[in-house]
């Protein structure tokens, strides 16, 4: 409370909480209207029936808290003559209560009151109040005191010294809780008592709901003092509107959740037919936000895609249908079990919204710490498990399974030596029968890669130009001293005979993944006694297996009676279930993972809508110091109880490494478990969780994952012979697993991926296998396969990889989930990790030290591979009765028929190691050398050619994905997909060094955008560039939410603001609330940024000048993006409103503080008694300028109008990206030939 410390205290109403007999309730004293107002008193019916009815409890007795003494005291404290006591109207109001958060209650509604206060009449509108539950409540109280106690602990002591010398002194905190408050052990008490307060508060109905409070008047009892009104909470609430806004929300949310959940086990198998898509879909528009931060004037001056389809490789056609299958008529899942898990009291679909007001940051304000404590999001959601989780197939044996298996796609008619189009070579009629006179096209060569190496010859140093080498491996065509042609690449021209018998087939198993609830092997597991150390999920991507897991129940079948009658579950990817890794199964040179899934977390991040898998450290120690490591210390034998019983800090401080050093990222120490002791450990952690209720639930359900990757050198061939087979391989490297047991569907499922490779037995000439895709889209088709994705190597329009999932109802009957096929020569780049990384943009951009090293490594390790011969692989992930089938078909080298069938139908093409690997170095040594080129020249495009060329040149030895929009955007303007059907490969095909921007195609410029991927000084490099040349610009980034971090010094960002604009401010969007501006604002700003546009002399502009004709697009003018690519040369600056700390500093700033964009709206529209003669300014305040217009509205309006129309400019100027650096005379500042603007720091990302 706060009191003037000078001068009288005016009479105002005072507010307070009363703790009476165990209970709080609040107490509004009205020395003005002598009325005490006593909320929430009594709290049962029964409590306030009596009340109500004159009982012996009497509502207006307030001697009972000691009501009198207090209005006496509280008068005096303030300075007021408090008057008789007996003439106060005490005015009670109660409402039903739950007898343990009266305090939170009395709390909130005491702010509520002070934050709306009392009315005319005096009274409280207490229709409007809204009380959380209690969990919402806490959790406000505990992050608001906690923050306040060490400050006021530094306070106490700092004042202990003089209150020692007061009389009746008495210390109120003793040495150990000072202690404990400054060395972060209250806090730590603080932040547990969050997490249980944030776990209880997120499986809570109550908490979801927001209940209002409805007086109701009872015509009963009253008193001389006042009228005794009773009040209830009602979940219903008066403000109908407001309710159903917010049950729209709570209802789109739940929808999302359904979408695509269904009751599987009622759905009845069907047949599966031959319809395969033969073509895609054209690729929608792509919007990217960048060009919602253009004006149309600066979306004018930029080249338009005008078919984005041509960004994106071409497919080919699937002639052959997949065979036909039958409706599936046995047995479909698993029957359900009710005791399988627990399927009763669970939090319900409505719950999967989070509190209304739960915030997942815990700010200790006073001592100025963040501290994690995200439990509203870590916690059981309501989903569950059941028998049929695990599987993806149905419950038989597989069907046609070989039919699906290196299926033959082509026809009789398919030629695989004719690889060119006949736009290429001309090989179509023009006429309308198509029988006589062909098309002759002489300005097109059709070479093979040993030809164009021939043809580029000379390779000199990378710092001296190769003409010859530019034009065939760069630019796609001839010299032209010797007439210029356009290059088709024909590899088949280089292509060697294999004959089929002499292709090796070899299978193995690459990498197995096993689902069960419980887990059972024959030797021993490894469980770590601490968690991993894990910057990603262990399994972060997609791993083409999916469970079917079961979503929460409506609150309806929740409280009806009978038990659970939903059954509906979901389809999610293995990878979107949060995980950690608790131990490990190894053998010689592998290791096999096991995976703890937890699907009660489920969940989406609230802005984007992906799902979360990494889970918190803090949840991951709770669970090992609560769950893993109790149930592992649970044993009978006290010999083990040295070695197993610990808790998680005993177990860290064990696993130190040298020097004292905690952790690191290596594998921590392991318990060896066996098989009867892990089973008891399972039992004893289902047991702990079951027994912790709503602190552990969030681990219930919980199942394992057994992973195991990159095994295909232990079981290739039975490991070279030594084993009859892959399987037994596997089993004799893999001792401790239980194949039978885990081949078993019953107790989960096992998928397995069956490698098939084919490598030729010659030795005179190493070969490269390449498969050719016309042929494997075929095959794909004929085996019933989704389209999946394709991967062109080096660009190559023929050859490459592709991948793809099998449609669903044919894989639960065939028991194929996915297929792989990709060329063998990529293992001589695979990493260990599997990937591969090159050269970021931003070295390429600066030809770093980096880039030339990555670029001399690949070429050196590409030049060894020339003497290796490299097949094709073809990989499929099958259910473990599925693999028994594919290696009996296929394993045997006698009678493998199947195989040699897909060999005859000529699948890939064989080419000459030496060649293949030259072909891809020289690409690689053409585009770096003109990557140098470009840099040294310089242009203003720079970053724009140096996405593509880095395209081009990750393509050398991988699939690269165009992540940035920009790359994306220059390949459909360069018609990408025209250009590898025309030249066989992606050609620079009108390149030219000589010309300004190197590539009249793409964007002339580089925008705000492209100039964040490049780096810090990319934007003064790119400016310098602007000043020699005439043109244009642009492109695209998604930036980080903090590229500077939360709280950047004052220094960096100005340097980020004049470098890297557009990666440091946010977009710009139209808002909401000026659409119901008035027509004069909308009118005045149009005309405002019209004139000022119209000032700056033409020479200035790069784009075309503003001129706009809509409020919107006035706006839009105004951005950074806009105004980047309309004027030749800006100096963005960056504005210090508003950018202080919790004390009021700006780190590192130095000078007074800017003007705030509102404010900024006076320099702009003046008042009319500011005219500056002589200024820039003179003729916009006359005749037909904006601001004598400015000055016309006011005066035709009234005070109010003139204050409501000048607040809403200034409004609309707060919402303005940035603004000409205005100021005393001039309207444009120019600082070195640059127009210089000044950033509103609300789009600040900090």
């Amino acid at each position: 409370h706060f009191i003037p410390s000078y001068g009288l205290c005016p009479m105002i109403p005072v507010g307070f909480i009363v703790h009476s007999i165990n209970h709080f309730f609040v107490v509004i004293f009205d020395y003005d209207r002598r009325t005490a107002n006593v909320l929430g008193r009594f709290i049962s019916t029964e409590g306030i029936a009596v009340a109500a009815e004159g009982g012996e409890k009497d509502p207006n007795d307030w001697n009972a808290w000691k009501g009198p003494q207090r209005w006496e005291s509280i008068a005096t404290l303030h300075g007021w003559k408090a008057g008789s006591p007996d003439d106060v109207l005490i005015i009670p109001k109660n409402w039903i209560q739950n007898g343990v958060d009266c305090g939170p209650i009395a709390c909130s509604v005491l702010e509520q009151a002070l934050s709306s206060g009392l009315d005319d009449t005096g009274d409280l509108p207490l229709q409007s109040f809204h009380i959380p539950c209690g969990h919402i409540l806490r959790i406000a109280m505990l992050k608001v005191v906690a923050g306040r106690i060490r400050k006021s602990c530094s306070d106490y002591l700092m004042l202990r010294d003089e209150l020692r010398a007061e009389p009746g002194y008495y210390s109120v905190l003793d040495d150990d809780e000072i202690h404990a408050i400054h060395t972060g052990q209250h806090q730590a008490k603080c932040v547990d008592m969050l997490h249980k307060l944030y776990v209880a508060s997120a499986t809570c109905q109550s908490c979801h709901c927001r209940p209002a409070l409805h007086i109701v008047q009872h015509p009963a009892h009253t008193t001389n003092h006042a009228e005794v009104c009773d009040v209830h909470q009602d979940n219903s609430g008066d403000e109908e509107g407001n309710r159903h806004d917010d049950s729209d929300d709570d209802d789109n949310d739940k929808s999302e959740e359904l979408a695509g959940s269904r009751n599987r086990n009622s759905i009845p198998p069907r047949a599966v037919g031959t319809h395969i898509e033969i073509a895609p879909d054209e690729p929608a528009e792509i919007n990217d936000i960048c060009d919602f931060q253009r004006s149309a004037f600066a979306r004018a001056s930029r080249k338009k895609v005008s078919t984005w389809s041509q960004g994106v490789m071409a497919r080919f056609p699937r002639p052959t249908a997949a065979v036909p299958l039958p409706a599936y008529r046995g047995r479909t899942w698993l029957a359900d079990d009710r005791k399988f898990d627990d399927y009763e009291g669970g939090p319900t679909i409505e719950m999967l919204v989070p509190p209304h007001y739960v915030e997942p940051t815990m700010v200790y304000h006073s001592a100025g710490m963040d501290m994690s404590a995200g439990w509203a999001s870590w916690v059981d959601h309501g989903y569950r498990i059941r028998p049929s989780t695990f599987h993806m197939f149905y419950q038989c044996r597989p069907i046609a399974t070989m039919d699906h298996v290196l299926p033959v796609g082509t026809t009789e008619l398919y030629d695989p030596s004719k690889q060119v189009p006949d736009r290429v070579t001309g090989a179509y009629s023009l006429q309308r029968s198509g029988y006589n006179h062909g098309v002759h096209i002489n300005d097109v060569i059709c070479m093979s890669a040993s030809e164009m190496i021939q043809l580029a010859l000379d390779d000199p140093p990378l710092d001296r130009p190769c003409v010859s080498g530019h034009n065939t491996f760069v630019c796609g065509h001839t010299n032209f001293s010797a007439g210029s042609k356009c290059i088709y690449v024909d590899l088949e021209r280089d292509a060697i005979h294999v004959d089929e018998s002499n292709i090796e087939v070899s299978v193995d198993i690459d990498s197995i993944i096993w689902a069960t609830k419980e887990f059972k092997c024959q030797g021993t597991i490894g469980i770590y006694t601490t968690p991993l150390f894990q910057s990603k999920p262990g399994i972060f991507k997609h791993n083409h297996t999916s469970l079917d897991i079961l979503i929460p129940q409506s609150e309806e079948d929740a409280h009806a009676s009978g038990g659970r009658t939903e059954w509906l579950s979901k389809r999610f990817k293995m990878s979107s279930i949060p995980h950690i890794c608790i131990g490990r199964i190894s053998s010689a040179s592998s290791v096999l993972n096991i995976y703890l899934m937890f699907p009660r977390m489920i969940h989406r991040h609230p802005i984007n809508g992906k799902q979360i898998t990494l889970i918190p450290q803090d949840v991951v120690d709770i669970f090992y110091d609560m769950v893993i490591l109790p149930s592992i210390g649970h044993s009978d034998d006290v010999s083990w109880d040295p070695y197993l019983k610990q808790t998680l800090e005993e177990a860290r401080y064990k696993n130190k490494g040298a020097a004292g050093r905690s952790g690191g990222r290596g594998a921590p120490k392991s318990i060896p478990l066996s098989n009867d002791d892990f089973l008891k450990v399972q039992r004893r952690m289902h047991e702990i969780i079951q027994n912790g209720q709503e602190q552990l639930s969030m681990y219930g359900s919980c199942f394992f994952v057994l992973e195991g990757k990159g095994i295909k050198l232990l079981t290739k061939d039975g490991q070279r012979g030594q084993y009859h087979g892959p399987e037994e391989a596997l089993i004799r490297n893999f001792p401790d697993l239980d194949w039978n047991y885990m081949r078993d569907r019953r107790h989960g499922e096992l998928l397995v991926d069956v490698g098939v490779s084919f490598t030729p037995r010659t030795s005179k000439v190493p070969v490269v296998g390449l498969w050719r895709l016309d042929a494997l889209e075929a095959s794909f088709g004929a085996g019933g396969y989704k389209r999946g994705e394709m991967h062109n190597h080096n660009t190559l329009s023929r050859y490459g990889a592709i991948q793809a999932e099998m449609q669903q109802e044919r894989a639960r009957q065939t028991h194929i989930a996915f297929r792989s096929a990709y060329n063998l020569y990529y293992e001589a780049v695979r990493t260990t990790s599997n990937q591969v990384s090159f050269a970021a943009d931003s070295d390429a951009y600066k030809v770093s030290p980096s880039y030339m090293k990555e670029c001399f490594d690949i070429t050196k390790i590409l030049s060894g591979c020339k003497k290796k011969t490299y097949g094709v692989r073809d990989e499929y992930r099958v259910s473990g009765h599925a693999a028994t089938i594919i290696f009996d078909e296929i394993a045997s080298k006698v009678t493998n028929l199947h195989a040699q069938e897909f060999l005859q139908s000529h699948p890939m093409l064989w080419i000459p190691s030496d060649i293949w690997f030259e072909f891809i170095a020289r690409r690689v040594r053409e585009v770096q050398r003109t990557q140098i080129a470009v840099v040294k020249k310089n242009p203003p495009n720079l970053g724009i050619l140096t996405g593509i060329l880095n395209h081009m040149l990750r393509a050398t030895i991988t699939t690269p994905i165009a992540f940035d929009s920009h790359v994306r955007e220059s390949l459909a303007l360069l018609k990408f997909k025209t250009v590898l059907e025309t030249a066989g490969m992606l050609f620079l095909q009108e390149f030219d060094i000589c010309s300004t921007t190197c590539l009249d195609e793409v964007q002339q410029v580089d925008d705000v955008h492209v100039l964040a991927l490049m780096g810090v000084n990319a934007k003064m490099q790119r400016d310098r560039a602007v000043g020699t040349a005439q043109t244009y610009r642009d492109v695209d980034l998604d930036p980080e939410e903090f590229p500077l971090g939360k709280t950047p010094s004052w220094k960096s960002l100005k340097v980020a603001i004049a470098n890297t604009p557009g990666q440091m401010m946010r977009h710009w969007i139209w808002p909401v609330r000026l659409s119901n501006a008035s027509l004069a604002v909308g009118r005045l700003i149009i005309l405002f940024t019209r004139q000022i546009w119209l000032m700056p002399i033409d020479a200035v502009f790069k784009g075309i000048r503003p001129y706009p004709t809509t409020f919107p697009d006035a706006m839009k003018c105004w951005t950074v993006t806009s105004v980047d690519d309309t004027l030749t040369s800006v100096a963005f600056e960056a504005c210090n409103v508003g950018l202080q700390n919790r004390a009021g500093v700006t780190p590192g700033r130095m000078g007074p503080r800017a003007k705030s964009f509102a404010d900024r709206s006076n320099v702009f529209f003046p008042p009319e008694t500011a005219k500056k003669d002589g200024s820039q300014w003179d003729e916009l305040s006359k005749g037909d300028g904006y601001i004598a217009e400015y000055h016309r509205t006011l005066n035709g309006m009234g005070e109010e109008e003139q204050l409501a129309l000048h607040s809403e400019i200034r409004e609309v100027f707060s919402y303005l990206h940035c603004l000409p650096a205005s100021a005393g005379t001039r309207v444009w500042k120019v600082k070195r030939s640059a127009a210089v603007f000044i950033t509103n720091p609300a789009f600040y990302r900090m």
